[in-house]
Order: C-alpha cells, then sequence, then structure tokens
C-alpha cells in the first residue's frame, strides 16, 4: 500500500508535452542533421496545431484548470506567452536534448526560466543505478533551488536504465528489466537523488503492470522529498492500449494525479498532417480526442 500523505485529494495534471527535439524531427524529416530555416517553421507550426488541441479541451471542459503543457522554449517561445495569458499551466524544458548525463540546454539557463517564468521547469535524467551520478545530481540540486527561490515548480523525469549487471540478471532482456526490475531501480534512484537534495515537486516516471508496483515507486517519492509531490504517468510513445492499462494501473496510488503522455496523443495526427493525408483541423480535433480519452481513463480509475 501507499503510504498516505494527507486526506484531502491532489488536484489533476493533465499534461500534453510536445517538447521533443530530435525526436520530433526525426518523426517528419527522418534526419537529426541541423534543421533548415523551413524545417524550422515546420516545427514551429505543427506544436502550435499540438496547442489548438489542448485549447479546443479547455474550451469544451469549461477551464484549464487540471490541463497544462510541457514545450521547449526554440520551437515554442510564443506558445508559452499564449498559455500565460489563458491561464494554461505550462511547462519548459531544461536539458540539452540526448545527452547521457544532464546539462543545461543553455549557458544563461536562469535567465531564461525568468524570461519565460513557467509554472514548472523540467529536466529529463537518464540514470544507472551504481554509476557516479554525483555530477548530474549537483546540477540538478542548482536547478531545483533556483526554482524554489523564484516560485517555479520543478518536474523531474528519471529515465532509469539497466547496468550491465541488471541486465545479465534479467538474461539479457530489457524487456522484463521494465517490467520486474524497474520500479524497483527507480525506488533506489529516487533515494539517491533525495539524499543529493535533489526533491521535485512533481515527478514524470513511467508506467508499470501492477498497483504494487507503482506503490514502490510512489513510496519511494512521498519518503524523503517535499511534502505532497505529484506523480505524473508518462507514454513512452507506447500504444494507447498501453498507455490506458498503465493509467489504470496507476491511479489510485497515492501521489499519482494524472498524466504527461506526448508521442502516443499526437504522432500519428501530426505524420499524417505532414504526408498531406489530414487537414490542420482534421489533425487538431484528432489531438483533442486522444487528449480526452486519456484524461476519461485516468478520471474513470482514480474515481473521479
Amino acid at each position: 500500500m501507499g503510504i498516505a500523505i494527507t486526506d484531502a485529494p491532489q488536484e489533476s495534471l493533465f499534461v500534453l508535452p510536445f517538447d521533443h527535439r530530435g525526436s520530433f524531427q526525426k518523426m517528419l524529416f527522418d534526419h537529426k542533421n541541423p534543421l533548415t530555416d523551413e524545417e524550422k517553421e515546420i516545427m514551429k507550426k505543427y506544436k502550435k496545431i499540438i496547442f489548438e488541441s489542448i485549447k479546443k479541451v479547455g474550451e469544451e471542459r469549461g477551464g484549464f484548470g487540471d490541463l497544462a503543457i510541457l514545450v521547449d522554449e526554440e520551437f515554442g517561445y510564443g506558445i508559452h506567452m499564449e498559455a500565460k495569458e489563458l491561464g494554461i499551466r505550462n511547462a519548459v524544458t531544461t536539458e540539452k536534448s540526448g545527452q547521457p548525463i544532464y546539462d543545461f540546454q543553455y549557458d544563461d539557463w536562469g535567465d531564461h526560466l525568468i524570461k519565460i517564468n513557467p509554472t514548472f521547469a523540467k529536466a529529463l535524467i537518464r540514470v544507472v543505478i551504481g554509476e557516479d551520478n554525483s555530477v548530474q545530481n549537483s546540477r540538478l540540486k542548482e536547478l531545483g533551488d533556483f526554482c524554489e527561490a523564484n516560485n517555479i515548480k520543478f518536474l523531474l523525469e528519471p529515465l532509469v536504465q539497466p547496468s550491465e549487471a541488471d541486465l545479465e540478471a534479467v538474461g539479457g532482456d530489457k524487456k522484463k528489466f521494465d517490467m520486474e526490475m524497474r520500479p524497483i531501480k527507480f525506488a533506489e534512484a529516487v533515494k539517491e537523488l533525495h539524499a543529493a537534495g535533489v526533491k521535485p515537486d512533481v515527478w514524470k516516471i513511467e508506467g508499470t503492470e501492477t498497483k504494487e508496483l507503482m506503490d514502490v515507486c510512489s513510496d519511494a517519492v512521498m519518503e524523503g522529498g517535499k511534502p505532497n509531490p505529484q506523480i505524473v504517468i508518462l507514454g513512452r510513445g507506447e500504444s494507447a492500449g498501453k498507455v490506458a492499462e498503465w493509467l489504470a494501473v496507476s491511479a489510485k496510488s497515492e501521489g499519482v494525479t494524472g498524466f504527461a503522455v506526448g508521442r502516443t496523443i499526437f504522432a500519428e495526427a501530426i505524420t499524417k498532417l505532414h504526408k498531406g493525408e489530414a487537414s490542420e483541423e482534421e489533425a487538431t480535433n484528432e489531438i483533442a480526442e486522444n487528449y480526452k480519452h486519456f484524461i476519461e481513463v485516468f478520471e474513470t480509475a482514480r474515481g473521479a
């Protein structure tokens, strides 16, 4: 069972992430070479269409209270400004894309955060238990301290990777590691992060096959960190059916208040639009329907 922190239900948080850079570029242009000016404008256009989808859902729901976006600054600065005007909670990416050890996207990252003044500053990290994570943890603590001093919430996405010993223990089966060992390793990673003074307000984490394993993750998050941290379940580009399973399993674990599902919601619609197989309106509507579907799945499972 998860550790109860408060009897009061926490506010839901349904994040639509489209901060992808390298993977978004690969999806559209099938390369990771530097973008041309034309390709950059296409990236901005498609991200704006995804944003239009969340606006549509908010209007249908009568408000944006439990909705949020996650988008990078490079292709989404204007989106951040509009989101703030509309009262939509916004998270901005802080990490340099595709790095094995967390590093800030900008040397003057603090100035960038002050300029955008987001609801959340998000950091994606890769963690292997047993390796020296001290440099990464030091940078994350610096980011967390800055956020706390500037009234910005800290959102951390730790992707736990198997060590050679972990892979050997599961016969080299990465899927078996994900299903059986990753939640345990995640709990160890959280303990290490907390000990290093890294204490996020929101944890964006991978789903589990059972509620018991999600409780292992939840218990770790609740111990030694900030009071009442939130957990949102990521999609990892999986099928809609698989993501729905994760949400249904996780929804009643302590601290799990929503999701941060991106590619599963928008990738197919944007790909069709890019190929000329759908109009902008059709893509917007498809993304909105996918987003609403996962909100319904989570709220139903949570008993809202």
